[in-house]
């Protein structure tokens, strides 16, 4: 099936159940698939609280905030978030995530495409966590230019397509079943061109080597870009 980023994107994460779904995958203790996503979502956690960790903070913009998966990130540095997302359900979920860890937090429901004009604000950093691997190229460039007119810095992932993790979907798709597309991953050649029209990259590291194609970044806006 062809990729549609309005509905294999926008209109799937509006939906209730998805929103449950996604909750559970890094929540749940039960079974091998939902033992490996919460091991993916530890070393997510790891990444950004590493990055945050090198930059001011106080001021966080999560987009998209999902659930709440960064809600143990935020309050162990302390900061004050501002959590976005498409879907009003993933975000009432978040709240309470949020509200658990006493991280002082607002949500608000915004397309990642329009940050600016709908928050009207500047952070410290924005955290942008499993959106660029779900977006056309088009949409990772209209992203990053918002990000940039939001934050000071930003802390974005996104998946690196190679041969190799071509060929290790597959396997794990015929070991473990699950999904074997390349959804919107970008080559690291046009990812990094994308970014760099934007921002230089401080630093970068991979989520799980080798096991996930998921990449963590750390950027400095691009000064007179």
């Amino acid at each position: 099936m062809d990729f549609d980023y309005e509905r294999d994107t926008k209109d799937h994460y509006k939906r209730g159940d998805v929103a449950e779904e996604y909750h559970a995958a890094f929540t749940s203790d039960r079974g091998w698939k939902a033992w490996r996503h919460r091991v993916v979502a530890e070393s997510e956690r790891d990444a950004v609280r590493r990055l945050l960790g090198r930059v001011p903070h106080e001021r966080v913009l999560d987009l998209p905030c999902g659930t709440g998966k960064l809600a143990p990130v935020f309050a162990d540095l302390g900061s004050s978030v501002t959590g976005c997302d498409i879907s009003a359900d993933m975000l009432a979920l978040a709240e309470r995530e949020y509200a658990t860890r006493g991280v002082v937090s607002r949500l608000r429901v915004c397309d990642a495409e329009r940050i600016v004009e709908t928050l009207g604000e500047r952070f410290h950093v924005a955290v942008c966590l499993r959106l660029l691997h779900r977006v056309p190229s088009s949409v990772k460039r209209s992203i990053l230019a918002q990000l940039r007119g939001c934050a000071d810095h930003a802390i974005v992932s996104a998946g690196i397509e190679s041969t190799f993790h071509r060929g290790r979907r597959v396997v794990r798709r015929a070991m473990f079943g699950g999904d074997a597309s390349a959804l919107c991953f970008a080559a690291e050649e046009e990812l990094l061109g994308l970014i760099e029209e934007h921002f230089e990259i401080v630093e970068r590291r991979w989520v799980i080597p080798f096991a996930s194609q998921e990449m963590v970044f750390l950027l400095r806006p691009r000064v007179g870009s």
